[in-house]
């Protein structure tokens, strides 16, 4: 029961990716999955709830693999880089949560009616902060830093910047713009300014 269960969420996963919210064809995907109608609703009540449940799990699987380098960084700021590498990472691996920042998709909309999303952007904001925190304790980011307020900074550069495609405003050649992460990486350690020439930031 547990594999076709599994098994349906992955196919989701490619139908919600490939088609939206709207044109995704729960008869198209239950028939591809090769489970019968009254099993797929044994899982889930309807369109919505399988569409939450797909989102859920594929963040889970940022989390699990940005825990797994968090475990083995020294510092804060070696956890701010496994984060926003993961980051990078999970929208590679899983393009649907890139879909939602995508013009004129309609899958950002729906997930925002989900109270999983508010849930999980607390608790980004949340790994954030205590990352902020634990830098500022290592004097690694500055004393007087409002943890909170830097992690909702962070938390909209990183994710929304990451997952927007800046080619969509390419003029002729779509491989002029990319974000690069050791350069946002290198803004968030240093940022932009000189450093004062009494006070280096290095």
């Amino acid at each position: 029961m547990e594999g076709s269960k599994a098994r349906t969420i992955d196919k989701a996963r490619e139908y919600f990716h490939s088609y939206g919210y709207r044109k995704a064809s729960l008869a198209d995907l239950i028939a591809e999955v090769g489970i019968s109608k009254p099993t797929f609703y044994s899982y889930f009540r309807n369109k919505e709830e399988l569409f939450n449940t797909v989102m859920l799990a594929t963040y889970n699987e940022f989390l699990y693999a940005y825990n797994q380098k968090a475990r083995r960084a020294g510092s804060a700021m070696e956890k701010l880089d496994a984060f926003v590498r993961t980051y990078a990472w999970f929208l590679d691996a899983y393009p649907l949560y890139r879909d939602l920042h995508r013009p004129g998709n309609d899958l950002l909309p729906r997930w925002l009616r989900s109270r999983y999303s508010k849930d999980l952007f607390a608790e980004g904001i949340e790994i954030l902060a205590a990352l902020l925190e634990e830098g500022r304790d290592q004097g690694i980011f500055r004393i007087d830093l409002d943890t909170h307020r830097a992690a909702l900074a962070l938390s909209q550069l990183v994710t929304v910047g990451l997952s927007f495609d800046p080619k969509v405003f390419a003029r002729v050649d779509p491989g002029g713009y990319a974000i690069d992460l050791d350069t946002l990486l290198a803004i968030l350690a240093k940022g932009v300014l000189a450093p004062a020439p009494d006070r280096p930031l290095d």
